[in-house]
């Protein structure tokens, strides 16, 4: 019986099979970063391109095929949906699991649905194609809010990810020291989300636990956050290092 790793990869590679037969453009539903990395060290890098619908989105879709050598261009098949309360003075406060919870409840898969940003009492949602007219007919309620379901052409700047600036004492700038500091793990807990597989860097899956972090660096952490490495600034009297990250809230 395959692994979900190997039926991932399974799926991946029929992929970019079928962009190379029918010179074509093909494309994965939006892929988690376990699935983005397992993408990154399976295929052609010449053929994959990753998009999520904006920068540093988390949930990405896979692109097979190139213009060079199809001849022609092809979006991704990714539209963005804002949702709003019919009466904001009324609406709760909502969160990335209510608005999750609703469109998972329509009995639509998760893979369909990319990145949710909420902003407010309104939420932005990435959306394959194929689900965009469902969803902004079917989702009519988050939690006890009436709701409606609009397309957008672009993300607003008040909707997009922001970045708060910490500073961490470490004894060296290695990804396990550093992520240790930010989330408070003890040494087994850090040792456990390596083993776990649920960190990575720059999109690709890291095991290497002493690995030295470089300035621009993105590491995510599965169920803790992510965060950009900015690099060391002053060593401190014990011989520590102070680095800066700047974390995505």
């Amino acid at each position: 019986m395959q692994s979900e790793e190997q039926r991932s990869i399974r799926r991946l590679e029929e992929l970019e099979y079928q962009s190379r037969s029918f010179r074509s453009y093909t494309f994965s539903d939006f892929l988690t970063p376990m699935e983005a990395s397992l993408a990154c060290e399976t295929a052609d890098s010449r053929s994959l391109r990753l998009w999520g619908g904006y920068e540093s989105a988390e949930r990405v879709v896979a692109r097979f095929g190139n213009a060079g050598e199809l001849g022609y261009e092809e979006e991704f098949p990714i539209r963005i949906l804002r949702i709003a309360p019919g009466n904001e003075k009324f609406a709760e406060e909502l969160g990335h699991r209510d608005y999750l919870g609703s469109l998972i409840s329509l009995g639509i898969e998760r893979s369909v649905l990319g990145d949710i940003l909420v902003d407010g009492k309104t939420a932005y949602v990435f959306v394959l194609d194929r689900m965009a007219e469902f969803v902004k007919d079917a989702l009519v309620k988050v939690r006890h809010t009436r709701v409606s379901a609009e397309e957008v052409e672009t993300l607003p700047d008040s909707a997009g990810p922001t970045l708060e600036r910490r500073e961490l004492v470490v004894s060296s700038p290695r990804l396990d020291g550093v992520i240790s500091k930010l989330y408070g793990f003890s040494r087994s807990e850090a040792k456990a989300v390596f083993a776990k597989q649920e960190v990575f860097r720059n999109g690709r899956l890291c095991m290497n636990a002493s690995a030295a972090l470089e300035e621009g660096d993105l590491v995510s952490v599965r169920h803790h956050g992510r965060f950009i490495f900015r690099g060391g600034l002053r060593q401190t009297k014990k011989g520590k290092e102070r680095v800066a990250v700047e974390v995505y809230t």
